[in-house]
């Protein structure tokens, strides 16, 4: 059982941890079975629980069966990244949308099965 749990940051109880995949071209990512609580900075761009940032293609790349609960601002991000398969997550008690796709060019990227 693995838990990413951040503490209360600063003065507003809006800005917990984030988890940033960064610049990661043909890398492949995996991340399962992971409970992610007070994640994510309402009012700060691009700090999510889960955040794809310009990675390009990571072909066979995974994010399935983790749970994002108490999310501050949105859920998965994918963003200037291709080919992530976002597989049965369940969210619960989030701030904005869950799954998004940030700028809308992002390719091959499959959200399956998704809670939120």
């Amino acid at each position: 059982k693995i838990i990413f749990e951040a503490e209360e940051d600063g003065p507003s109880a809006l800005h917990g941890g984030h988890l940033m995949i960064f610049h990661t071209p043909n890398v492949t990512q995996h991340l399962e079975g992971v409970l992610i609580r007070n994640f994510g900075q309402q009012g700060n761009l691009g700090r999510y629980p889960i955040h794809f940032h310009m990675s390009n293609r990571v072909t066979g790349s995974i994010v399935r069966k983790n749970v994002i609960r108490a999310s501050n601002q949105r859920c998965v991000v994918i963003h200037g990244t291709h080919d992530v398969r976002i597989e049965d997550n369940v969210a619960y008690d989030t701030h904005g949308h869950c799954y998004i796709l940030e700028d809308g060019a992002e390719i091959d990227n499959h959200f399956i099965g998704n809670l939120g």
